[in-house]
């Protein structure tokens, strides 16, 4: 069966990791290799011209029926090729079933990634047995999950004859693609939520295939709820519970997502953060334009309001924040801007290390003489400095957008306390971590709802994002349950926040740096080796991340290799 491929403009997404290029590239040496696969393709892989920038194109794989005569095998590869093909609810790949499986199967309920290499088995004269070597999942929810294991899977396929031609009788529900075309069949949406103080959206990723259904799969995964370690008040939905949609339209320069009558008892202010969370949500369809709410097909009228709209986007200043020959500050022009109000009682500390909340006006800094202290900006432009913990070996602190400073002793990773403004006694922060037994590094995300921490866990180095549980005034109350997420082999070195949707480690290896990013909820990246690393730190995307080298140079990835920009530089602070 030959197949096509057109490249079509689609929506702005989410910055990939995976550049255009590659992915160009990916199809032309998949297109030489076909044949070494266990799968057998025939036809050559042809790419279409790009329309649109690098960050939205959507490439569509047009795949051929079934052909008469076709044997069991090829009919199980032509099932395999023409599920990458999601138009039209399956239509072409539903050819290679019989009638009742072509009715029954559900192919959005599991997607298994895999490797590519896929020999078959014969189970008997009606059966195929698939074997497929797993990448990761992405669920019917769109939740995307790397595979803890590449032991082979094996998925089994029935045969019966139709019309005297053989069909697939049985199988599961789901699809398997290609790791090699992962980034050019599905795309990634952000689902969004509010942080229990109203104040943030926070983006919960999400990959669904290219289709005319992808808005309503959107909203629907929206209204399910966030992804499991997000939860626990984590994050809240200004949707009443219960609310379902059956359809998201875009006609006429307008997008109306219609919702559940259960909708209408909420107040003009719950109906405007719906609103924003629908808005935010589809904001990654070309097609979503204006948004709006009908019930019955009628649009519910949805008051404007002077009051802030919640913050999706939380930006920092994309200059460096550094300590540089004493003083603290951005690094522009090749000196450094001091902060009003705040430079002045850093380097009255001697930093060691400094995370920087403009919105809170406070700098958690780790003073010369090992202490942690808070930095807080006053009305009256004089710094005020508040001892935060004394206790021995703390490592870097951290600070949260309504200036609460986090502490931890580098021996006792769940002894977690946070100080806010008031003169009270830190809070101690329970967390889920109980079988570490030391942290390296930790850091709170730009809106506060979510911690980095470098850890050991029985020995084994483990990089995990958890949940900061707040209440309804942004106080904090404990750590969720921790994820683990992608790392470069070695000892720890630093992780930081690249921005809302990516983090990025560096681990280090006799005489190598290794540093690698991973979205949350999503793909992982190898960054290269730069020549040598003591902290990272982000700006607001991957472009703006930074590496403070052992002999003080200031380093950003330029193509594939790692280039010194400035020197110098004593310690290289954080921005939340």
């Amino acid at each position: 069966m030959a197949e096509r491929l057109l490249s079509v403009g689609g929506s702005p997404r989410i910055r990939s990791f995976t550049r255009w290029l590659g992915a160009l590239l990916a199809l032309v040496v998949l297109a030489g290799l076909a044949a070494c696969t266990g799968i057998p393709r025939s036809g050559e892989v042809q790419p279409g011209d790009a329309i649109g920038t690098d960050d939205d194109i959507d490439v569509v794989f047009l795949a051929e029926g079934p052909t008469a005569g076709a044997s069991q095998q090829a009919i199980l590869n032509g099932f395999i090729q023409a599920a990458k093909s999601p138009q039209d609810d399956y239509a072409i790949a539903r050819q290679y079933l019989t009638s009742a499986a072509a009715a029954s199967w559900k192919p959005n309920e599991k997607t298994l990634v895999d490797s590519g290499t896929r020999p078959t088995s014969r189970g008997d004269d009606l059966t195929l047995d698939l074997s497929a070597t797993p990448v990761a999942t992405v669920d019917a929810s769109g939740i995307y999950a790397a595979s803890p294991s590449s032991a082979p899977t094996s998925l089994s396929f029935g045969f019966t004859q139709q019309d005297g031609e053989w069909r697939i009788s049985r199988l599961d529900d789901g699809t398997v693609i290609e790791d090699v075309f992962f980034d050019q069949i599905f795309s990634s949406y952000a689902l969004y939520y509010y942080d229990p103080t109203f104040a943030y959206l926070v983006p919960d990723l999400r990959w669904f295939a290219t289709s005319s259904a992808v808005g309503t799969r959107v909203v629907k995964a929206l209204l399910k709820g966030p992804v499991a370690w997000l939860g626990n008040g984590a994050v809240v939905t200004a949707f009443p519970e219960g609310t379902s949609t059956t359809s998201v339209v875009t006609a006429s320069g307008q997008t109306r997502v219609e919702l559940s009558s259960n909708v209408l008892q909420a107040d003009e202010t719950d109906l405007r953060r719906m609103q924003a969370q629908l808005r935010s949500s589809l904001s990654g369809l070309a097609s979503a334009s204006s948004v709006v709410i009908s019930v019955d097909q009628n649009v519910v009228p949805i008051p404007g309001s002077d009051s802030n709209v919640a913050d999706a986007t939380p930006r920092v200043n994309s200059l460096p924040l550094v300590v540089s020959e004493g003083e603290f500050g951005y690094l522009s022009g090749g000196g450094v801007s001091p902060i009003d109000g705040i430079s002045e009682g850093v380097q009255s500390v001697q930093p060691q290390s400094a995370a920087y909340s403009a919105v809170s006006g406070t700098v958690a800094v780790k003073a010369g003489n090992g202490a942690v202290v808070a930095v807080r900006e006053t009305s009256n432009g004089v710094p005020i400095v508040q001892q935060v913990d004394t206790r021995p070996g703390l490592i870097d602190p951290a600070v949260d957008p309504w200036g609460y400073v986090w502490s931890i002793p580098s021996g006792d990773p769940t002894a977690v306390v946070a100080a806010g403004a008031s003169n009270d006694a830190p809070l101690g922060i329970p967390t889920t971590w109980d079988g570490a037994s030391s942290i390296t590094s930790f850091e709170i995300s730009r809106d506060g709802t979510r911690a980095l921490a470098f850890l050991e866990v029985a020995g084994a180095l483990k990089l995990v994002v958890a949940a900061v549980i707040r209440d309804q005034n942004g106080v904090p109350q404990q750590l969720g349950q921790a994820v683990e997420l992608a790392t470069g082999p070695g000892s720890p070195i630093d992780a930081t926040w690249v921005d809302q949707f990516s983090v990025a480690s560096a681990t280090g290896l006799p005489g190598e740096v290794r540093v690698v990013a991973q979205q949350l909820g999503g793909r992982t990246t190898n960054l290269g080796a730069p020549a040598s690393a003591v902290s990272l730190s982000g700006s607001n995307d991957l472009d703006g991340l930074r590496v403070l080298g052992t002999d003080g140079s200031l380093l950003q990835q330029r193509g594939s290799a790692w280039q010194a920009t400035t020197g110098g530089v004593s310690e290289l602070g954080v921005q939340n």
